[in-house]
């Protein structure tokens, strides 16, 4: 007869399996939207800014409603993983549509209602992996979802990239592509192990939002995650502008664009995530913060100080480097930090604070970019700077409470 250990492992096993699978999806559509979509939006629709930087800003709104959203799946009986797999189906049902836009405001609203969508099932996704996976494993198993990812989005922005340079009218097939990887995902998903929505204990959306309050060191960390988290976000448009307008100088074709963003950032982020998720399980999420501000830092120093496509490429492998551990760190710190009852409940706050700043970011840095990007450079770098100085004292505190 089974025993209970014997039953964690095998749901351990089998959440392992699938979210991997997930993950392949996760990379393509992540892609589709993070640079296809504007890619798209300023050469086939030629979307000025008042609604092209809604795209960026769509996972944040996204974000900041995740409370809200996470109250009303904690109502539900019906399995998480069940939930997850319906948002994943209406995100297909949007990135599918936006390939038939006859309109740069049709193809936008599209493309961002279907990361509006995915941002929902974030905190959902974490407290899987709280439930499902055992504490000193988490970021080692993690870094397996991530590196499909990025194997799944390098493959889909070098072949996208590609594609598009045969003709710019070939975005159709990459977003119904995108439509079906989302459909995939969707079976993956339900086949996670999950209990009830009940299980999330978030019922009143007051007491989700309280916990920024009572506890101090969560807040602070908030604090400075949204300083970083501003100084990133707000670049990750101004390097696709950078590239891709022409009054900045460079004007690379598409594959060079896709070559840069997606798959020199994507192929370190993947070369790096399994080495981010042992140090996450084993070293001060303080420590490996740091680490992750101060390549942040150097990546847009090196890339937005030249013009030369080798150097460029060496800024994006910075960039990856970086992205391979902050997104385990986003995904699982609030393991390290919450009660294992109140994961998601701590998650959907640190996904609304997120929201905030995802949403503002490119407002900011489309604000910015009527100097030049090497000034909003200037200002990223500051921005990350203050992040690392408040969160340098909270490495004994942190280890006080673990």
């Amino acid at each position: 007869m089974p025993t209970a250990a014997d039953n964690a492992r095998a749901c351990a096993q089998q959440t392992y399996t699938w979210d991997r699978l997930r993950g392949i999806s996760q990379g393509i559509l992540e892609t589709s939207w993070q640079t296809f979509g504007l890619l798209v939006a300023i050469r086939v629709f030629e979307a000025d800014e008042s609604i092209k930087q809604y795209l960026p800003a769509a996972g944040g709104i996204g974000l900041i409603l995740s409370p809200w959203f996470l109250a009303y799946f904690s109502r539900r009986k019906s399995p998480i993983s069940n939930q997850l797999a319906r948002n994943w189906l209406i995100m297909a049902a949007f990135i599918g549509a936006a390939a038939f836009a006859p309109n740069a405001l049709l193809f936008i609203a599209c493309v961002f209602m279907a990361q509006f969508t995915y941002s929902q099932g974030l905190p959902l996704m974490t407290h899987l992996y709280a439930r499902n996976y055992a504490a000193a494993e988490r970021g080692t198993r993690l870094s397996s979802t991530h590196l499909l990812a990025a194997l799944g989005a390098i493959c889909f922005g070098y072949i996208g990239g590609w594609f598009l340079d045969l003709s710019i009218s070939n975005y159709m097939w990459l977003f119904l592509f995108a439509g079906f990887a989302a459909v995939m995902g969707a079976g993956f998903s339900q086949r996670i192990p999950s209990q009830s929505g009940l299980s999330l204990q978030t019922p009143r959306l007051r007491e989700t939002l309280a916990v920024v309050w009572k506890d101090k060191l969560f807040f602070w960390m908030l604090v400075g995650w949204m300083l970083m988290g501003m100084g990133n976000l707000m670049m990750i448009p101004i390097r696709v502008e950078y590239l891709a307008n022409p009054q900045f100088g460079i004007n690379l074709s598409n594959s060079q664009i896709g070559i840069l963003l997606v798959s020199v950032v994507m192929t370190f982020r993947l070369l790096s995530t399994r080495m981010w998720g042992i140090l996450f399980d084993r070293i001060n999420l303080i420590t490996m913060r740091l680490l992750l501000n101060a390549l942040f830092m150097l990546s847009i120093v090196v890339f937005f100080n030249t013009q030369n496509f080798w150097i460029l490429a060496l800024g994006c492998a910075l960039l990856g480097l970086a992205f391979g551990g902050g997104g385990i760190m986003w995904a699982l710190f609030v393991t390290k930090v919450a009660p294992e009852e109140k994961v998601a409940a701590y998650m959907s706050v640190h996904g609304f604070f997120t929201g905030i700043r995802a949403a503002s970011a490119p407002f900011l840095g489309y604000a910015l970019l009527n100097t030049h990007p090497s000034f909003a450079a200037w200002v990223a770098l500051v921005l990350i700077g203050a992040s690392t100085v408040i969160f340098l004292p909270m490495r004994q505190i942190l280890k006080k409470r673990a």
